[in-house]
């Protein structure tokens, strides 16, 4: 993937979101993907090697920690973002396909207010009057009166934060249906992350699975620190 296509596709993300959107992409990129790549990997990566059960009984590790943990954290967070990012990226694309289906006249349109002014000369003729060199008659003085039309802005048209846009190009309901779907993911895997972990790491696990000839303590690596990761 080239950086230019990144550039244009954030670009189009900038255009065609509103202020909330754009917090959101915000917040997605650094607090979800950096996190989850810098911290995700300096902190569980020994998750499975580190889980120490007290027995020598093969494979008893392997399954209690599959008890413990049916799904990695790391992996849990990734699948949430790609996710969650897919309605957003249905979205934008649908938004870029009906833009370019736009007739080239509607799509070069620009608003009246971002049109440049010409001048506007006009010639009139002043009161004061100017004597002629030959005839000693008088004549009026002809003057040139330069006016610059001012650029006429919509009042509070640089204060919109993307709705217009989306409401110009006819994308609203499109947008505020990838809205209920990112919403309803969101709220679907947080409901799953406290199913499968709750809101603790837990410092030991108790297992008694097979092949495990009994009931065996194991422990965790760094729970604290995991915890706080987790919340």
């Amino acid at each position: 993937m080239s950086w230019s296509f990144l550039t244009r596709l954030l670009e189009e993300i900038n255009n065609h979101s509103t202020f909330v959107g754009k917090i959101w992409l915000t917040v997605l990129i650094v607090f979800r993907i950096v996190l989850t790549a810098v911290g995700g990997e300096s902190i569980y990566y020994d998750e499975q090697s580190k889980f120490v059960c007290n027995t020598q009984q093969p494979g008893c590790e392997n399954v209690c920690y599959d008890a413990f943990a049916p799904l990695s954290h790391v992996r849990f967070w990734i699948f949430q973002i790609i996710m969650v990012a897919t309605p957003s990226v249905l979205y934008l694309g649908f938004a870029m396909h009906r833009i370019a289906r736009m007739p080239e006249s509607s799509r070069r349109r620009a608003p009246a207010a971002r049109r440049a002014r010409m001048p506007v000369v006009r010639r009139g003729a002043g009161r004061d009057y100017e004597e002629a060199e030959d005839d000693n008659e008088e004549d009026p003085m002809i003057f040139e009166e330069i006016e610059v039309e001012k650029e006429k802005s919509p009042e509070g048209g640089e204060k919109h934060d993307g709705r217009r846009r989306i409401k110009q190009d006819g994308l609203m309901r499109a947008y505020v249906l990838h809205l209920l779907c990112r919403s309803l993911l969101e709220t679907a895997f947080l409901f799953g992350q406290y199913l499968l972990y709750r809101f603790e790491v837990s410092p030991s696990y108790v297992c008694s699975r097979s092949p495990c000839p009994h009931t065996v303590d194991c422990f965790v690596s760094r729970p604290t620190e995991k915890t706080i990761f987790l919340l």
